[in-house]
């Protein structure tokens, strides 16, 4: 599921261009924020906007998980956290949609279908099953997600805007590419169980769903979709009770 591509970077020490391996890990790891030898020599303006937009991002995915982290200490425990930590989880990730307009405007390097069907992975499961279903937001599950994603993300974009300023630390790096290996099965795996667990909710309530007739004579059943996207789904349902 995860393939590889090169990253360009420019050394702080020397001009000469280094091109390193970055594994493309859906949810957890996100598209690489670079931006080419000619865009940063030439326009510190795009490169200002996105040292803004990754110290933005940094900010928002703390504060969700500040919330997460908080709501461990309420009485419902992590049966809450996607109630408060939401709203920020929700928005940052929306804002993140930006990253596909980066790429098909070349203000980073990366492949917008890339950096689109990342987005849209993510998204998904985000606006279309969970934040649909409240009946979710209660499951061990939906806490580990917004912990994963968040845990991710405050290492990410820290690390994005770091580089850009040519002022990342050494153990800064070392989280980057550290912490995917255990938050990226984990995240798989939560994705899965989330998806195994909707289905009768997507069955009955027929959400996402176009039913026929219909004036353009077209149907879409998305519980059918979700299966047929994720087979994988199908063995989650044997790891979770019911």
């Amino acid at each position: 599921m995860a393939s590889e591509r090169s990253m360009t970077m420019v050394s702080e020490r020397s001009p000469v261009l280094l091109t390193i391996s970055c594994c493309r890990l859906g949810a957890v790891c996100g598209s690489c924020i670079w931006v080419e030898k000619s865009s940063m020599s030439g326009s510190n303006l795009a490169r200002s906007y996105l040292v803004l937009y990754n110290t933005w991002q940094s900010l928002g995915w703390g504060m969700a998980l500040c919330q997460c982290v908080l709501s461990v200490w309420l009485p419902e425990g992590y049966q809450k956290v996607y109630e408060h930590s939401g709203t920020f989880v929700r928005c940052f990730q929306l804002l993140s949609a930006l990253e596909i307009v980066h790429a098909a405007t070349g203000l980073v390097r990366g492949s917008p279908l890339t950096a689109l069907m990342q987005w849209s992975g993510r998204s998904n499961v985000l606006f279309a099953i969970l934040h649909q279903i409240p009946q979710l937001w209660s499951n061990p599950a939906a806490a580990i997600l917004i912990y994963v994603w968040s845990l991710s993300e405050v290492v990410r974009y820290p690390w994005y805007a770091a580089s850009l300023l040519h002022r990342c630390p050494p153990w800064l790096t070392w989280l980057r590419y550290s912490l995917f290996i255990p938050l990226y099965p984990v995240g798989m795996l939560v994705e899965m169980v989330l998806m195994a667990k909707s289905l009768p909710y997507l069955k009955s309530q027929k959400l996402n769903s176009i039913a026929l007739p219909n004036a353009v004579n077209f149907g879409f059943d998305y519980r059918l979709f979700i299966q047929a996207k994720a087979p994988l789904v199908q063995h989650a349902l044997l790891l979770t009770p019911t």
